[in-house]
């Protein structure tokens, strides 16, 4: 018989509470509440697999007391549905992964570069419409841009290019580093921004529909302008009274849909019947924020607009949200991992700057997908 580990009830039900999946915790594991109440033990066996479901580190039940988990930025969410602000696993390990890597970049920066981003938190004080224009300047784009790309992929594709040139570092994925069994849940959050005077990192979750990415990447853009960290919804209808997020959900709005260009389009289009998704497809966001943006400018009726959300809700639920996860591996990969990062840990480990160890440990790969990974940077010049 098996002997049982003495894990404290206290460590288990920890793990249970942060646990989102709790009612296929006690499928698989028959005998939890027994667990939970102090009165059995799991074998060693059991409790590694209780560790991998609910996305504990196994090492945290030998620990004396549970840990005290918190977000070291703030996390503004619209909460629904009575979660009262619960976070997650993933959304903590997915932060404590880009932290690692964002200190890694600095590092990185510091020994190669040695000059801070001056634009990085120099904007506070200004107008949605100048920090608006601040990201146009920065990104050296022009108020038509995206009509210059057939799909919100290629738009996308296109800012994030912007972001690299300007030294912000973009990270898209939609699952926790490598494990495709833990997708990260977007009504939780759509992505989140470290503000560093040196590597400023935006993550996008890639769950959600590009469109929408498109708008979170913008908006974070404005969240590094006025210098401050968070973890967004990054909405157009998000319901957050903070100011710091009015003011960057509104100034994505303007720059995405520039007030002028915005209602000429929307004059021009109002006939055809379908002037929600043509704009759409001209201003490379989608349809809700279309909308959102003609309510803001008065240039269309609340209950109109309002028709029209609820109605495209409804055609909205049966379709899946677009997913960086399809498609070749290693561009996956690099999408997952941004250019700078990726061209930087290569460089550090094939000059020896880095051990392997830590090459590995920095980008979740192993030996032979990391070896393939160089090669293809090499290939590209990346």
């Amino acid at each position: 018989m098996a002997a049982k580990v003495p894990v404290k009830k206290e460590l288990l039900n920890w793990a249970y509470n942060r646990s989102l999946h709790q009612d296929k915790l006690h499928k698989k594991f028959k005998l939890l509440d027994k667990w939970l109440a102090g009165d059995k033990q799991p074998t060693f066996k059991q409790l590694e697999a209780y560790a991998a479901a609910t996305a504990t580190p196994l090492g945290y039940f030998f620990l004396k007391q549970p840990p005290i988990e918190t977000l070291p930025i703030p996390h503004y969410r619209t909460v629904e549905d009575g979660e009262s602000g619960k976070v997650s696993p993933d959304l903590i390990e997915t932060l404590h992964i880009m932290q690692r890597r964002q200190d890694f970049m600095r590092d990185y920066y510091e020994q190669h570069v040695g000059t801070k981003l001056d634009f990085v938190g120099s904007y506070k004080g200004l107008t949605v419409s100048q920090i608006a224009q601040k990201v146009f300047n920065l990104l050296g784009l022009q108020q038509d841009w995206a009509r210059q790309h057939r799909n919100f992929h290629e738009a996308l594709k296109y800012l994030i290019e912007k972001c690299e040139k300007v030294r912000i570092t973009v990270m898209q994925n939609g699952i926790v580093g490598g494990n495709t069994h833990r997708a990260l849940n977007v009504s939780e959050f759509r992505g989140f921004v470290l503000v560093d005077e040196v590597a400023p990192l935006i993550f996008i979750n890639a769950v959600d529909a590009k469109s929408a990415q498109i708008f979170t990447l913008v908006h974070e853009i404005a969240h590094i302008l006025i210098g401050s960290s968070a973890i967004v919804e990054a909405s157009p209808l998000n319901s957050q009274n903070a100011d710091v997020e009015k003011l960057c959900n509104e100034a994505a709005a303007e720059m995405l849909c520039p007030k002028d260009l915005f209602i000429r389009q929307w004059h021009t289009h109002y006939p055809d019947g379908a002037v929600y998704e043509t704009l759409s497809n001209i201003f490379k966001v989608s349809p809700i924020v279309i909308g959102r943006r003609a309510l803001d400018l008065n240039v269309v009726p609340r209950e109109d607009f309002f028709s029209f959300y609820y109605e495209y809700l409804e055609k909205l639920k049966n379709q899946k949200a677009s997913s960086a996860s399809s498609g070749n591996f290693y561009n996956t990969l690099m999408s997952r991992l941004g250019n700078p990062f990726t061209s930087a840990v290569v460089y550090q480990a094939s000059t020896g700057n880095i051990q392997y160890s830590e090459a590995f440990r920095l980008t979740g790969l192993k030996t032979k997908t990391f070896e393939k990974l160089v090669k293809i940077v090499q290939e590209r010049g990346v």
